[in-house]
């Protein structure tokens, strides 16, 4: 799919900016979401307003709109922070993408004031391979389903599966597919509410690569969440040179 076909379908379908939770098949055990979530718990930062990715130290990159959000608490006197692993961290400094709008250039990074010492730490992938790949998505907050969308919050880590479907110069795209289609996947799921900023996975060799950044849907006519939605995710190895410079310089 282009990106101007993509610009027209938020025009005229409107997109859904997904401000945590993880929405999953309505025929699996949800104890199996929980489970896969909590295998990532030490490297998911969570924000009051969305998730973000530890990649070094004392980096988390997230989505641009959860980095412009945060700027503006810092701006107005608030002191937001990162839990990582049930632990706070307090934040130094964010850096937005410079070219950053609603839905374009969706990437930011977050500086720590004080380093975490971490067994492992998400490496951002500078390849682009991606399409076809099968990814772990990761987030907490509302219960929800294929069927029925977005439900209550409930602040519980979880973890979806799903193959990337395509990709553009800024973005990794994936379908939630319904349980009855040949491309489901056992654990299949989106990102929902709450969830904005959150990482698409890989593992290979017992490293972690992060390949996008949760970011909106396009519903073409579905609800929220519900099977058939489309989610987009900024595809980080095209940030790939923004990010190593900034932190660089930082």
């Amino acid at each position: 799919m282009k990106r101007t076909s993509v610009l027209l379908l938020v025009i005229l379908h409107a997109v859904f900016a997904l401000h945590a939770i993880i929405i999953i098949r309505h025929d699996v055990d949800d104890a199996k979401y929980k489970a896969l979530g909590n295998k990532y718990t030490d490297v998911l930062s969570h924000f009051p307003m969305g998730e973000g990715t530890l990649i070094d130290s004392s980096w988390v990159i997230t989505a641009g709109h959860i980095g412009r959000d945060l700027s503006r608490d810092l701006e107005n006197g608030y002191s937001p922070t990162a839990v990582i692993d049930d632990k706070e961290y307090r934040i130094e400094k964010i850096f937005v993408h410079p070219q950053f709008k609603p839905i374009v250039n969706d990437i930011a990074l977050v500086k720590l004031q004080k380093k975490i010492a971490s067994n492992r730490y998400a490496r951002v992938n500078s390849d682009r391979d991606e399409v076809g790949q099968a990814i772990t998505i990761v987030g907490r907050g509302d219960v929800g389903t294929g069927l029925t969308g977005p439900q209550k919050w409930d602040k519980v880590t979880r973890g979806a599966t799903n193959i990337i479907d395509g990709a553009d110069s800024s973005w990794i795209w994936f379908a939630f597919d319904a349980p009855d289609s040949p491309k489901t996947t056992d654990l299949e799921g989106i990102s929902g509410p709450g969830d904005s900023g959150g990482p698409a996975l890989v593992e290979r060799d017992g490293t972690l690569h992060l390949l996008g950044i949760s970011s909106h849907q396009l519903g073409e006519g579905k609800k929220k969440g519900t099977y058939g939605v489309t989610e987009y995710y900024s595809r980080v190895s095209s940030y790939y040179g923004w990010i190593a410079e900034t932190m660089r310089k930082n």
